[in-house]
C-alpha cells in the first residue's frame, strides 16, 4: 500500500513538473456585425458579416521551457468568415500565423509564416483602429492600399530576429524568401522581402520606425521591374484621459512599377477610454494614390469614428461609422469609378 502511494505521489509530481515546463493554448475571436455600404451613384447594400472588429479568427500557441532561460515557442492561427464558416484564405489553413522559435536572453529567432514588422509594429499599433474597422484600418491607405497591396502584411517562408528590450527599445529584422508562395522556388521568380523595425515603449509613449523592401523579380515583366520600398514612422501618447495617434508612410515604386508613382500619406487620431466604453476617432489621406491615377483627384482621404462598450474583458459591443472620399476603384469596383464610399456597422465581439 505504501508502495502504491509513493508511486502514485511521484507520478503526480512529474506531471505537475512538465505542466509548468510546457502549454499550449487554444484562443480565438468571433465577431459578427451588421454592415451597411454605399457607394455613390449605386444602391446602399446590406448584410451580416465577420470581422469589423477583429477578423474572427482560431489558434494555438505554446511554449516549452527548455532550461537554462530557454524556450522554444509556437503558434498557429486560422482566419474564418464566421457569416458562413469559410476559411479566411481559400486552401490555407493557418493563412495568419505558422511559426516556430527560440527565445531567451539573446531575444527571440521565429521561422515560419508571419506579420511583417510594418503590418504589426506599425500600422496594427499606430492607427487607433489598427488593422480592423472595416476603411478605418490601416490598409485603406498605407502600403498601397488593399487589395492592391504592396507589401504582403503576412510573409510566408520567413525568418525573423527580435531583440531583448533595453529600457523599452526594442529592434527587429526579418528576411523572406517568397512572401506569398507555398514554398521557395529558389530561382529568379522569387520576390523576397526584407522588413525592418525599431520601436521605443516607456510610459505613455510609443514610437516606432519600419522599413520594407520587396525585391522584383529578375524575371522580364511589364512594366519594367523595380523594388518596392515602404517607409513608415508614426507614435502615439497616452494622456490618461485620451491617447493621440500620428503617422506618416512612404511609399516607392507601388505594384513594381517603373513609373513615378511615389505615394505619401498621412494619419491622425485619437481614442478615448471612459468606464466600460471608449471612443475611436482617426482620419487618414494618400496622397498620389496611384490607383486614381488620370482621375481629377488622386488623393484618396477619409475618417472613421466608433464606439466601443465592454460587456466584459472578453465581449465587446460596437458601432462605427467611415466614409472615404474617391476611393470606389481601391475597393474593388471598375477602373474610372469615383466618389466616395460610407460604411455603418454595428455588431458583437467574443474572445476566448
Amino acid at each position: 500500500m505504501k508502495k502504491t502511494l509513493i508511486a502514485a505521489a511521484l507520478l503526480a509530481g512529474f506531471a505537475s513538473a512538465a505542466q509548468a515546463q510546457s502549454n499550449v493554448t487554444l484562443y480565438g475571436i468571433v465577431d459578427m456585425g451588421y454592415v451597411n455600404s454605399k457607394n455613390d451613384g449605386s444602391s446602399a447594400t446590406s448584410a451580416l458579416d465577420s470581422g469589423v472588429l477583429g477578423s474572427s479568427r482560431f489558434g494555438f500557441r505554446g511554449s516549452e521551457d527548455l532550461g537554462n532561460g530557454l524556450k522554444a515557442n509556437f503558434q498557429l492561427e486560422n482566419g474564418f468568415k464566421a457569416d458562413d464558416g469559410s476559411l479566411g484564405t481559400d486552401k490555407t489553413i493557418f493563412d495568419r500565423a505558422a511559426w516556430v522559435s527560440l527565445s531567451g536572453g539573446f531575444g527571440e529567432l521565429r521561422l515560419g509564416r508571419q506579420d511583417s514588422l510594418g503590418f504589426n509594429w506599425f500600422r496594427g499599433a499606430i492607427n487607433p483602429f489598427g488593422n480592423a474597422y472595416l476603411q478605418a484600418q490601416s490598409k485603406t491607405v498605407f502600403n498601397g492600399g488593399a487589395p492592391l497591396t504592396a507589401i504582403e502584411d503576412r510573409l510566408s517562408n520567413s525568418v525573423f530576429y527580435y531583440s531583448p528590450s533595453f529600457s523599452g527599445f526594442q529592434a527587429a529584422v526579418g528576411y523572406s524568401f517568397n512572401p506569398n508562395a507555398g514554398e521557395t522556388v529558389g530561382n529568379d521568380g522569387d520576390t523576397p522581402v526584407v522588413s525592418l523595425g525599431a520601436r521605443y515603449q516607456a510610459g505613455p509613449l510609443l514610437a516606432v520606425v519600419t522599413y520594407e523592401q520587396k525585391n522584383a523579380a529578375d524575371v522580364a515583366v511589364a512594366p519594367a521591374n523595380s523594388d518596392i520600398k515602404n517607409l513608415q514612422v508614426g507614435a502615439t501618447y497616452d494622456f490618461g484621459v485620451a491617447r493621440l495617434h500620428a503617422g506618416y508612410g512612404r511609399l516607392t515604386n507601388a505594384r513594381f512599377n517603373s513609373a513615378s508613382d511615389d505615394e505619401n500619406t498621412y494619419l491622425i487620431g485619437v481614442s478615448v477610454p471612459f468606464g466600460a466604453s471608449t471612443i475611436l476617432a482617426s482620419y487618414q489621406r494618400n496622397d498620389n494614390a496611384n490607383r486614381n491615377a488620370g482621375r481629377n483627384d488622386k488623393a484618396i482621404d477619409g475618417f472613421g469614428l466608433a464606439y466601443n462598450y465592454s460587456l466584459s474583458k472578453r465581449t465587446t459591443l460596437y458601432a462605427m461609422f467611415d466614409t472615404f472620399g474617391d476611393s470606389i476603384l481601391r475597393a474593388g469596383s471598375t477602373t474610372g469609378a469615383t466618389g466616395d464610399r460610407r460604411e455603418l456597422a454595428v455588431g458583437v465581439q467574443h474572445k476566448f
